[in-house]
């Protein structure tokens, strides 16, 4: 038994170091998925957060040692609360992140979304959510990491007015003019695990310190393991190979998001 547990101590010492930027594991039902990707090498984990139950979730999934919440309130919940009651539940969700500033590594998801027509009408209405947000964050000294479909022009002209400083942009489906936009204020880029042609051109083009590596599992990848595919990715486009973009991609990853300050404890009930 010893020797079979020496083996498999030999194995997990020579995987390489993955961390995934961006994900959901509230919605991830099988955990045995969370814990293969563990096993199989990636050791860190940003969880976000999108309305009040996944918030809640993402705090109680949070161990801060391979797992680490983000709280915030994306576009599609915004969209889809009745006017009356925005205030209260933008509130609620602020406090949450407030009252557990030592447990969060970030505020997110947030951001803005055109995905159709209606969702573009209620842009005000995203965009006062977003910059309570971000005023939080820089409350609290903490970074944030951006939704941005179809809306980067107008993400990037919020950012700016507001003044964020330590801003991940989350799923860049931008090209190489928005990406050295980006790399000029000091944001940092996560890949996805989908390929095309402009997202390789934007890799190529934008500075491997800028870039992170993200699975946004379950709604992208199948699970955190999906991270492998983003290193991937970017290991082709920059010509490197994949443990020198593994190497990079980590490290960037873990600096951003500073996971080494994180505190073990409980969830903080408002």
């Amino acid at each position: 038994m010893r020797v079979i547990e020496q083996q498999k101590n030999a194995v997990f010492k020579s995987l390489t170091e993955l961390a995934d930027a961006h994900c959901h594991l509230d919605i991830i039902h099988d955990a045995g998925l969370i814990r293969k990707a563990i096993e199989r090498g990636v050791i860190s984990m940003v969880t976000n957060g999108v309305d009040i139950k996944s918030n809640m979730k993402a705090l109680e999934l949070a161990d801060n040692k391979n797992i680490f919440a983000a709280l915030g309130m994306d576009p599609e919940h915004i969209v889809g609360v009745p006017e009356h009651e925005l205030d209260r539940i933008v509130e609620f969700n602020l406090d949450l992140a407030r009252q557990n500033r030592n447990r969060i590594i970030g505020i997110g998801e947030i951001g803005l979304d055109y995905k159709n027509e209606e969702w573009r009408q209620m842009a005000s209405r995203q965009k006062l959510v977003f910059v309570r947000f971000i005023k939080l964050a820089a409350e609290l000294d903490l970074p944030i990491s951006v939704h941005a479909r179809s809306a980067l022009k107008d993400v990037f002209q919020v950012l700016e007015e507001e003044h964020a400083e330590k801003v991940h942009l989350h799923y860049f489906e931008g090209d190489e003019k928005d990406a050295e936009l980006a790399v000029k204020r000091g944001y940092m880029i996560s890949v996805p695990p989908i390929e095309s042609s402009k997202r390789r051109r934007m890799i190529a083009s934008t500075p491997i310190e800028n870039l992170m590596a993200e699975s946004d599992a379950p709604v992208v990848g199948n699970s955190p393991m999906a991270v492998e595919q983003s290193v991937r990715l970017v290991a082709e486009a920059k010509s490197i190979d994949f443990e020198g973009a593994a190497a990079a991609l980590t490290n960037n990853t873990k600096g951003f998001f500073g996971f080494g300050r994180m505190q073990h404890g409980g969830l903080i009930r408002i």
